[in-house]
């Protein structure tokens, strides 16, 4: 399913690519799955309505970890391949990041759409995984939009800390993304603009390791950073981080509410 062949092949050509990338470390994949089975999974994209929609000041777009109600294709890329030992490896050899888990669960992933005017701000990831408790490493992100062009936007944008840099990335047909999930990893993407009815699909996943990037033990909220030309966002989102991150250490199970995908109802696995 997946283009075993070119990863494989370029690992170490795709490693320097990774930890020399600007402003941090991010690689870009193009013909990542095998061209039949990018073009089965946009054919059989659930539409937007039947996945659960998150909207509010920071962000605006659908985000579903529930496998089993989408075609089993899904499933199969995600826990098959995403998830299998081999694929861990390549993603070990790519980012320098030993040991890396699969995260059966999906937290915060799963398959993500935006429909017109949807976005997301840019921000940090929340730390780490609810349940288990470990650290977030990895981003990787799959895009399945055939017709997508630079007007309608939605463009994946990678900042440096101080926001003065970012790169702008097209979330084209079978393109595949991996950045480093640290606390200075700020990422968000630019409004979808399709008023023709398209959206901007992609299957997300996370990978963790047990220790965490800086040997310490620490925790943090997902944190939203105002673009500059963002003069209101750049008052509410320090307001909103903080108040996030006290309600969250009142919560000693912190984010344990979160949506989780529990794989043994999953009928469609294959």
């Amino acid at each position: 399913m997946l283009n075993y062949n070119l990863l494989e092949t370029r690992i170490d050509e795709f490693a320097k690519t990774f930890a020399e990338a600007k402003p941090f470390r991010h690689l870009i994949v193009d013909e990542f799955l095998e061209p039949e089975v990018a073009a089965a999974a946009f054919s059989v994209f659930p539409k937007m309505q039947e996945m659960d929609t998150l909207k509010d000041f920071r962000q605006y777009k659908a985000q579903d970890p529930a496998i089993d109600k989408f075609d089993p294709i899904f499933s199969q890329i995600i826990f098959k391949h995403l998830q299998s030992p081999r694929f861990l490896e390549i993603m070990s050899k790519i980012s320098g990041i030993p040991n890396l888990l699969a995260d059966g669960q999906l937290y915060a992933s799963g398959l993500a759409q935006g429909a017109n005017g949807s976005f997301l701000n840019v921000h940090i990831d929340n730390s780490s995984h609810p349940k288990t408790k470990h650290y977030r490493r990895l981003n990787l992100l799959v895009y399945l939009n055939k017709y997508w062009t630079e007007e309608k936007g939605g463009n994946l944008e990678l900042w440096s800390a101080d926001m003065s840099d970012s790169v702008a990335i097209l979330p084209t047909f079978n393109r595949m993304v991996i950045f480093a999930t640290d606390k200075q990893s700020w990422h968000g993407h630019r409004h979808v603009n399709t008023p023709d009815g398209d959206t901007r699909k992609s299957i997300n996943i996370y990978y963790f390791t047990e220790e965490s990037p800086n040997k310490t033990d620490y925790y943090h909220v997902t944190s939203f950073r105002a673009r500059k030309n963002e003069i209101l966002n750049q008052v509410l989102y320090p307001v909103d981080n903080m108040v996030r991150t006290m309600a969250r250490s009142l919560r000693q199970t912190k984010d344990e509410h979160a949506v989780l995908f529990d794989k043994n109802t999953d009928k469609n696995e294959p």
